[in-house]
């Protein structure tokens, strides 16, 4: 395998990733101002705020932090405030296992989440990023590609259900 050198945006240095890159890559996504310099998901404030306004339906953000945990929680706070605003701060559920969440759906980037409970009352919609739009989800599994596509169509059949 070769080693490669990361290029990624300003805020961010590059990397060496030839010696330990598991240790270099933590030290970006765990150094100060990580969380609160990420942008929005195009769409996804709109579709949240939608959601929240929409009628039975009750919306919140569920996070894990990192194990390493000094900057994310505090910055995932701020970030949903600056966002979001201060009625969303409330609505946060911070966990390292989301499957004790009661839900009815998680939309997640995660494309496994495992815990102590092993069948969640959620339905899992993976939300397609980089690191999973190669997965072919078996039956009857669902994948939400952006928040362009037709969310509602997921609330309603789950409704429905």
């Amino acid at each position: 395998m070769s080693h490669q050198k990361v290029t990624s945006p300003s805020c961010v240095p590059k990397l060496d990733l030839s010696q330990n890159p598991k240790a270099k890559v933590a030290s970006v996504y765990e150094s100060p101002g990580f969380f609160l310099s990420l942008d929005p998901i195009p769409g996804a404030l709109e579709a949240v705020q939608e959601m929240f306004h929409m009628q039975d339906t009750e919306v919140f953000i569920c996070t894990s932090p990192l194990r390493n945990y000094e900057h994310c929680v505090v910055e995932k706070y701020k970030w949903v405030e600056k966002h979001l605003g201060p009625e969303f701060v409330e609505r946060i559920i911070l966990t390292r296992d989301k499957t004790v969440v009661a839900a009815d759906l998680l939309f997640d980037d995660k494309d496994t989440i495992q815990g102590a409970e092993p069948k969640p009352s959620w339905e899992h919609i993976l939300f397609t990023c980089c690191h999973n739009r190669h997965l072919q989800l078996p039956a009857p599994r669902r994948r939400l590609r952006s928040w362009a596509d037709d969310w509602k169509a997921i609330l309603e059949s789950k409704r429905r259900q």
